[in-house]
């Protein structure tokens, strides 16, 4: 199987991510008893919530990639990671998203954020990541109607133009980040030649509160 990348990243700062490890009810809708039960033994706080979160988040990026029909079910999902204290060196650990499908994870904080990676498959060749905050990105950019028509916001401007400067670091040139429809589901952006998919690249994006983070697996050394 090839790779699937997913990515998800956590604004610390935001005022819609504080106070959420108190939230008991949401909690409950959205992490596992195991995990519930580590966050009350381990006093974890939202640091911790962010950590688990972002994974169950980045996994079902990944993975939708390989079975579209999976939906969004995040209480049924395990995170397994050595800490639930967000080390500055990074974590790893996995996602349990079913029997037989466990999707790889590490994560990586700043001052700011925490930022995590999800693999399924092979690694890849290549795999690059950054994060940068989205008031320094261009957010209007050479954008064609066609890329326009996938996104709204201008943090989804900013993170396509932070993925292109990942794309050209590993030698690509122009590149458009297109979603496409496939059967009536809008898939995942990916990065296009024309409208033509680039062979063998996988493309994540996310953005959360001031952040924006680009994450690009290829199957060679260059695009």
């Amino acid at each position: 199987m090839k790779s699937f990348v997913g990515n998800d990243l956590v604004d610390l700062g935001a005022a819609h991510n504080r106070g959420r490890a108190r939230q008991v009810r949401f909690l409950e809708r959205v992490l596992t008893r195991a995990e519930r039960e580590r966050m009350a033994r381990e006093n974890g706080g939202d640091d911790a919530f962010a950590l688990l979160w972002s994974a169950k988040e980045a996994a079902y990026k990944a993975v939708k990639k390989h079975d579209p029909a999976l939906a969004f079910a995040p209480r049924r999902w395990q995170v397994e990671v050595d800490s639930l204290t967000l080390s500055p060196a990074g974590n790893q650990g996995r996602v349990t998203i079913a029997p037989g499908t466990q999707v790889n994870v590490c994560w990586q904080r700043d001052d700011g954020w925490v930022h995590c990676i999800a693999l399924l498959g092979a690694p890849p060749v290549l795999l690059d990541r950054a994060v940068a905050s989205a008031a320094e990105l261009d957010a209007d950019g050479d954008f064609h109607e066609r890329e326009r028509q996938g996104f709204s916001c201008r943090e989804s401007a900013a993170v396509r133009n932070l993925a292109r400067r990942l794309l050209q670091r590993c030698g690509a040139g122009k590149v458009d980040i297109l979603r496409t429809r496939q059967g009536g589901i809008r898939l995942p952006p990916r990065a296009c030649t024309g409208e033509v998919p680039m062979a063998g690249v996988d493309l994540s994006l996310s953005h959360d509160g001031r952040f924006v983070a680009a994450v690009i697996a290829t199957d060679r050394h260059c695009c």
